[in-house]
């Protein structure tokens, strides 16, 4: 909307307020409605708007359970809605590519395959699962590491574009959880390219990852830094974890970790910062 675009959040509000009225069960301008009040600085106004958009959708495609956490209209959330985080990547496929290395100067899949190589720069993995592959620039980055590379992500349309890069052997549709409970100890590589900043409790899925390895197995990740104790939702309704709190998680489902500090990303020129892990199962 242009008014949105040249920072009248208030006229873009009553515009849209009009519109509501004659299509008052009408998602997308709900949503819209919340977020301009939201942006206009009226976040009482703005949390009644998103709990309207929500009772038009449960689902939460658009994401208004994220806004209502950081509006503090909702306690603390541990996850996203699926339906949203599809969303999101089904609208944002045909460009991600394009926006993550050229715009956010994106680095992760790189950075992962230097770490594995340097901690393990004679091995090669027979079986590795990449979870939340999206359009395949990690698969792109391991694949000479790898006899088979298997790939998994919530969205149609990322898949598709990883389909187009053959890279992979295999690709499902699926969220983490569900992949990783299909194949108990199966991969000796699993990874997580900028994935588990959608997820807050990491617990759930650091035992199913440790339960789908293979002895001497692998699992490499990237989050955000969050400075004080346990995960936060950001307002780029990205999660950050504490690295202390996610040292501790690791304990009892693996052998051994490193955690190593970095910056994958870059937003408005400025490094995001953020930490490498790598965990391994035992012998």
């Amino acid at each position: 909307m242009q008014l949105r675009e040249r920072g009248e959040f208030t006229a873009a509000a009553d515009l849209l307020a009009q519109a509501m009225e004659l299509a008052p069960h009408w998602p997308e301008g709900r949503f819209a409605l919340a977020e301009s009040l939201m942006l206009a600085g009226e976040h009482d106004q703005a949390a009644v708007e998103f709990k309207s958009y929500l009772a038009l959708d449960p689902a939460d495609s658009m994401g208004a359970s994220a806004k209502l956490v950081i509006l503090g209209a909702n306690p603390a959330t541990a996850e996203l809605p699926r339906a949203y985080v599809e969303r999101l990547f089904d609208q944002y496929a045909a460009r991600f590519d394009t926006a993550l290395i050229e715009d956010l100067k994106y680095t992760g899949p790189q950075r992962i395959r230097e770490a594995i190589t340097a901690r393990f720069p004679q091995r090669r993995f027979d079986h590795c699962l990449d979870l939340g592959c999206g359009t395949g620039l990690m698969g792109v980055a391991i694949r000479d590491l790898v006899d088979r590379l298997e790939g998994v992500d919530l969205s149609a349309k990322m898949l598709a574009e990883a389909h187009k890069k053959r890279i992979y052997d295999a690709v499902t549709q699926d969220d983490i959880l569900g992949a990783l409970r299909q194949k108990p100890s199966t991969y000796d590589l699993i990874l997580a390219a900028d994935v588990l900043v959608y997820v807050g409790d990491l617990a759930p899925i650091f035992t199913l990852v440790s339960s789908a390895l293979k002895k001497s197995g692998v699992f490499v990740f990237t989050l955000q830094v969050l400075a004080v104790a346990g995960f936060r939702l950001g307002t780029d309704q990205r999660f950050s974890h504490n690295p202390t709190y996610v040292a501790s998680l690791l304990e009892k489902p693996f052998a051994a970790h490193t955690i190593t500090p970095g910056s994958f990303r870059r937003e408005r020129e400025v490094d995001v910062p953020g930490f490498l892990v790598i965990a391994e199962t035992a012998a």
